[in-house]
């Protein structure tokens, strides 16, 4: 390490003052999106959005620290993960039931998630899926 780079310790404090950020803001998201606010403009992001851009500003901050020193990458980060056919699954069956979500068509959500949970056998991806379809019931019951 050069005499100019920041000491592991000041980037290790960083990197959890980061994700903190990063936790804060996703859970800010789940509440924006539970109370179904009002995008903010026509051709603007919306709010969901703009926090995800945030969110992507941290991710690359982190990554650019632990491209400097590896030693601070957490350790499930370090291992490829065990399912990576499942999480592809799963993020695509998200991406189309938060099309569905925004578009104001809860039910065709649910049903994108139970299309998912039909195909679908680890059970980490099948709870997620799970928990998303009783997000949505409780939503549409209030």
């Amino acid at each position: 390490m050069s005499d100019s780079s920041p000491a592991v310790p000041a980037l290790a404090a960083l990197l959890l003052r980061l994700d903190l950020a990063a936790r804060l803001l996703d859970a800010a998201a789940g509440e924006l999106r539970d109370l179904r606010l009002s995008p903010v403009q026509a051709n603007r992001p919306s709010r969901i959005e703009q926090i995800g851009m945030a969110l992507a500003q941290i991710f690359e901050i982190q990554h650019g620290i632990y491209d400097l020193h590896p030693e601070l990458k957490p350790v499930h980060l370090r291992e490829p993960s065990p399912h990576p056919e499942a999480n592809k699954r799963l993020m695509e069956a998200m991406f189309d039931a938060s099309e569905l979500e925004r578009a104001g068509d809860p039910a065709g959500a649910i049903e994108k998630y139970r299309d998912f949970l039909g195909l679908e056998t680890t059970a980490l991806h099948r709870a997620i899926a799970e928990g998303e379809i009783g997000r949505l019931e409780q939503q549409d019951r209030a």
